[in-house]
């Protein structure tokens, strides 16, 4: 096997086999790294250095935890342990091999504490059963901070990574999945899983190991250090979770508002749209006379058809009757001529030119022509565009109806559920739009001099 270092440069071993005590010996060698160096920033290096050579590849992994698990099984050899986190942890920071080792190396102590990979650790006295990998991360931490503060830094780095891959998990996990892929996503996560996030059982583990049952009052608690440095994670729990919440809510803040920006009108879509809506709403009054218009020429048809009809009952009766001197074939005459007369000069037909011209489909059509655009119209859009159409002095005439009309497009308009503008909001702009509509009369009236 080969141990010396090279440059991060040099690609990582793959696929070669490993000898069985492969864990134990690259704990002898990092072991004796440390003791051999006295410069411990040279220490450091050669030993991340050597970890990245000869445990970097993605089927070494478990290699490196057993390493560890090594190295933190000995009293001597925990602090070497917590070292070697050090070495590569501080180079991690810029972006790099040593980067991704080290999120490939939290992404197996996840995968691993999740699928409860290797028995559970059972702390003595405490009738408390924690992860593997929540003891080794916590056994780490534990030591990093005992040899020196300043590492903090260090735990917070390795720590933050734990919290943001297994948010990261947990929001993949509710994502809809497609039925395509549901049976082998199911056959994935059979079998056990552990309860808690190992972000959680890792603070679990630390405040365990630093509880101290005193036998006096005045005996000191001398794992007092490791009540600190769970609330110092807690503390970095609570502010990276924090953070990925608020990149979180900027991100589907953005989503929508993109979403929204897509689904909004246009410029160009609300200038097409003006001329329809004026000439739709001049067929919107139009029709709206049509009833009243078609009433009045039904009456004046249908009170000459029915005069007809009774003055030839009434020729018929006297020249039946015989009276003043009329014959009852005159009779018949003038009742056959009325009954023509009412029958085709009265009929719908005959007055047809004088009946009004039904608009309805046409306004229809109109009207369809502009709604995709009013249903994409936002508050402020559709709140200017009816001011427009207020302002427009061809609409002077037909101010008092485009309240009803405004009213009429969203009924008859489809998928109206999917407009983008809600119904407090239209029922607000509609408020606002009968007070520029009686402003605006008013100033036309004083205009015309009334």
């Amino acid at each position: 096997m080969e141990t010396d270092p090279i440059s991060p440069q040099e690609p990582a071993p793959q696929g070669r086999a490993v000898p069985d005590d492969f864990a134990s010996r690259m704990a002898t060698k990092i072991a004796v790294t440390n003791e051999r160096e006295r410069d411990p920033e040279e220490a450091t290096q050669k030993i991340g250095l050597l970890i990245l050579r000869n445990l970097s590849a993605e089927d070494r992994l478990p290699y490196f935890v057993d390493t560890m698990d090594v190295l933190l099984d000995q009293e001597e050899g925990q602090r070497y342990a917590a070292m070697a986190y050090v070495s590569v942890a501080v180079r991690a920071q810029n972006p790099g091999r040593f980067e991704d080792f080290l999120k490939n190396a939290v992404n197996f102590l996840i995968d691993g504490h999740i699928h409860i990979s290797k028995p559970l650790y059972e702390m003595e006295n405490r009738k408390k059963k924690f992860s593997h990998f929540a003891r080794h991360l916590g056994d780490v931490f534990v030591t990093m901070i005992d040899l020196n503060s300043d590492l903090f830094e260090v735990i917070g780095q390795i720590y933050g990574m734990v919290v943001r891959r297994e948010m990261e998990i947990e929001a993949a996990g509710r994502e809809p999945q497609r039925e395509g892929s549901r049976r082998h996503l199911m056959a994935a996560r059979d079998g056990p899983k552990a309860a808690k996030k190992l972000y959680d059982e890792i603070v679990d583990y630390i405040q365990a190991r630093g509880d101290f049952q005193s036998d006096s009052l005045n005996s000191q608690n001398p794992n007092e250090f490791m009540l600190i440095l769970a609330d110092r994670i807690r503390g970095t729990r609570r502010y990276v979770i924090q953070d990925i919440m608020n990149r979180q809510s900027i991100s589907r803040r953005k989503d929508v508002e993109k979403e929204l920006s897509e689904r909004l009108a246009s410029a160009e879509d609300l200038i097409l749209a003006r001329d329809s809506f004026k000439k739709a709403l001049n067929l919107f009054w139009t029709e709206k006379l049509y009833n009243f218009k078609y009433l009045s020429v039904e009456k004046v048809r249908v009170t000459v058809q029915v005069t007809g009809i009774v003055i030839g009952i009434g020729y018929f009766l006297v020249g039946y009757l015989g009276l003043y001197g009329m014959e009852w074939w005159e009779g018949v005459l003038v009742a056959l001529g009325m009954y023509l007369y009412s029958r085709f000069i009265c009929s719908r037909r005959a007055f047809a030119r004088f009946f009004p011209t039904d608009v309805s489909k046409e306004l229809e059509v109109t009207v369809g022509t502009f709604t995709p655009t009013v249903r994409k119209m936002s508050k402020e859009q559709m709140d200017g565009f009816l001011i427009r159409q207020v302002r427009d002095p061809s609409n002077v005439e037909l101010l008092p109806i485009v309240p009803e009309f405004v009213k009429y497009v969203f009924a008859v308009m489809p998928e109206r559920k999917n407009a983008v503008i809600q119904l407090d909001e239209l029922s607000e702009i509609m408020e606002n739009l009968e007070l520029d509509i009686a402003r605006a009369m008013r100033q036309a009236a004083s205009a015309r001099g009334y």
